[in-house]
């Protein structure tokens, strides 16, 4: 068994070959074939950040070939959903639908150079010689795999290739320097390599053409003590729409998802709360090499900070578009916000804002509906409230308001100004704990 050792170098250029002469062009391949999964997005984000942290290009291709998976409108949608979370392309898209020519060029030159064979109304390649392949990937480090001891099929008789041609060809028509995946396709890597040799042979120097690979682990989460990776049947955290019609803030899940593919990232945001995330150095190195698991508590302490540091402006302006936007659930269920009631949720929402200690509330803008539910329910006007809305609506200011409710506390039956002021915040919200009394008060009786 020979063993043969594999380097990255630009690849030999070949006719009708449209490549980039930069030294990084990285891609991002989907399929088709249903909603946007959140691995999906972890690895496109990963491609543009190394794109733009090296000063490269990131290039998007539809994976298309598959006709029976194909869902209809599911690559508009992707591409939709991956414009909203700020992630844009250096190329408009390729469908490798469209490409079943170039394919079946390379195919049958294949078979030409005696490398490939009909068998059944499909092409298959030889298998070579027993090799060990090895390559350096960048996140997992020195790998070693058996070569190819089958003769996978490289042309289907419906004259489409399966995967492993059409990204082999498209990839290197691309110029393609680094492919970025996750790591269940690890397993395949040595076939490709060797499937690329093939088709496009070594350079002048005798070193393989291939791009380099580095395989990022994949978000996983925990099921009766065992670590799975998501699945857009069972989670819901799964799939990025999840958080679309919840009212996530975009930046919230990037920067989450930063956390989690690059050590670095929160210290670097704690040194620059205020620069964009697209600032962020991303890098090979800090890319760990552990399957990380999803987790809740984080995204939310994450899309907290984004929220109580928005300014009333931004906060405003990003609740009004979720609630009227058609990507909102509320909105999908026939949901309606007379504009009376924003003003109230504004006026909320500006409390502590601004300041050294900003207000927490909320997760994402979903969150209005239950932390402000007071607001959407008609309020019940008890005799205490009956009373105390007088107080409210002769009050010009927080230090009166609050001089004459400690003044008048007992009068109202109660033993101090806590108690008065914990029974006003019940019968206005039914909660014990709320946003600021005097905020509330004058926008539920003022």
């Amino acid at each position: 068994m020979s063993t043969i050792k594999t380097s990255s170098v630009t690849s030999k250029s070949t006719p009708s070959k449209d490549k980039s002469d930069n030294p990084y062009v990285f891609r991002f391949a989907p399929s088709p074939t249903g909603d946007l999964h959140i691995g999906g997005l972890a690895m496109c984000l990963c491609n543009y950040m190394l794109a733009k942290s090296n000063g490269g290009k990131l290039l998007l291709r539809i994976e298309d070939t598959d006709q029976v998976r194909r869902v209809e409108n599911a690559d508009t949608k992707l591409i939709r959903d991956l414009e909203f979370f700020g992630i844009k392309f250096d190329n408009k898209p390729i469908y490798q639908s469209t490409r079943g020519d170039i394919y079946k060029k390379y195919a049958d030159q294949l078979v030409n150079d005696g490398k490939a064979y009909h068998d059944d109304g499909a092409i298959r390649l030889r298998a070579p010689a027993k090799t060990t392949i090895q390559w350096h990937d960048l996140v997992k480090g020195e790998m070693k795999l058996p070569g190819l001891e089958r003769a996978p099929v490289i042309m289907k008789s419906s004259q489409l290739p399966p995967y492993n041609l059409a990204a082999c060809v498209d990839d290197h028509l691309m110029g393609v320097t680094h492919i970025i995946r996750g790591e269940e396709w690890l397993s395949s890597t040595a076939e490709h390599i060797q499937l690329h040799e093939a088709i496009f042979g070594l350079d002048k120097t005798g070193k393989r053409t291939h791009p380099r690979y580095a395989h990022l682990p994949v978000i996983c989460i925990t099921e009766d003590g065992n670590k799975r990776k998501l699945s857009k049947r069972k989670d819901k955290e799964a799939l990025t729409r999840y958080f679309i019609e919840n009212g996530y803030p975009t930046q919230a899940i990037i920067e989450y998802l930063l956390t989690i593919y690059n050590t670095d990232f929160e210290l670097w945001r704690i040194a620059n709360p205020a620069t964009p995330w697209q600032k962020f150095p991303f890098r090979f190195e800090k890319i760990g090499s552990n399957s990380p698991l999803f987790d809740w508590d984080k995204l939310n302490d994450i899309s907290k900070n984004i929220i109580a540091n928005m300014t009333c402006k931004q906060i405003n302006a990003a609740i009004k578009d979720y609630f009227a936007g058609e990507d909102s659930l509320f909105r999908q269920g026939g949901g309606y916000i007379p504009p009376v009631v924003f003003e109230k949720i504004f006026t909320l929402l500006a409390v502590d804002r601004g300041t050294d200690r900003p207000r927490k509330d909320i997760a994402k803008y979903s969150d209005i509906l239950t932390e402000f539910d007071y607001i959407f329910k008609p309020l019940k006007m008890t005799p205490l409230l009956e009373k105390y809305a007088e107080i409210v609506r002769a009050s010009k200011d927080k230090d009166t308001w609050f001089t004459t409710v400690k003044e008048r506390a007992t009068e109202f039956g109660f033993k101090n100004v806590r108690e008065f002021t914990q029974a006003l915040r019940v019968a206005l919200t039914g909660r014990e704990k709320s946003t600021d009394l005097y905020t509330i008060s004058k926008v539920m009786l003022g």
